[in-house]
């Protein structure tokens, strides 16, 4: 699916106002919903015995996970968009909490190594969303004078770097107090999550 576009009024968070175009017969079926600035996941229940991508309940019931990435567009009138998709299209740019995965129906497992199928892209993407909760779990848990090696070299402004010393810093446009890193050759950089897999860390 594309990208939806709309007016979504000042005030409404975006896991409301999916939930409530969803339609009210759709939304009954959602028994679980999250948010982060990437995406809104909502958990939805169908009746879906024959399921080739998850294990159905002794009633024939799965509860699947919809993946809808969100954008915003702040001065224009259709100001708020979603594309709208499936685990098992494997969102990629979108990890899911580990909470709301938690909701979901188990999935079956893998027979053979197909090329493709909506089965092993959520195996896959459900593999990404939990490597994602690691690293930033990890972020979090950096405290200042830590020791960071990536696994591989970054690039900032053109200059690769990969040991960092962690610090804490305000920053001009964020509230509070953030972690940075400061590279060996002194530059102080940010470093997302998604960077810090493989990671190792020196208190």
């Amino acid at each position: 699916m594309g990208w939806t576009f709309y007016h979504k009024p000042k005030g409404i968070k975006a896991v409301d106002s999916i939930i409530a175009g969803c339609g009210p017969e759709f939304a009954k079926r959602i028994v679980a919903s999250s948010a982060t600035r990437e995406a809104v996941f909502l958990v939805a229940q169908f009746h879906e015995p024959e399921s080739e991508v998850y294990v159905p309940d002794a009633d024939g019931m799965i509860r699947a996970l919809l993946v809808y990435a969100i954008k915003s567009v702040p001065k224009e009138h259709y100001n708020f968009g979603y594309k709208d998709m499936e685990e098992g299209m494997g969102p990629y740019g979108c990890p899911a909490p580990m909470s709301i995965i938690a909701q979901c129906s188990e999935l079956k497992p893998l027979i053979g190594d197909p090329e493709y199928s909506s089965l092993k892209s959520a195996i896959e993407y459900r593999a990404m969303s939990a490597r994602s909760a690691a690293t930033k779990a990890l972020k979090r848990g950096l405290k200042p004078g830590s020791k960071v090696k990536l696994a591989k070299p970054g690039n900032w402004g053109g200059i690769e770097c990969q040991r960092f010393t962690v610090e804490r810093a305000r920053l001009r446009g964020r509230k509070g107090i953030s972690t940075v890193f400061r590279a060996e050759n002194g530059m102080l950089c940010g470093v997302p999550a998604r960077l810090l897999e493989g990671a190792t860390v020196e208190a």
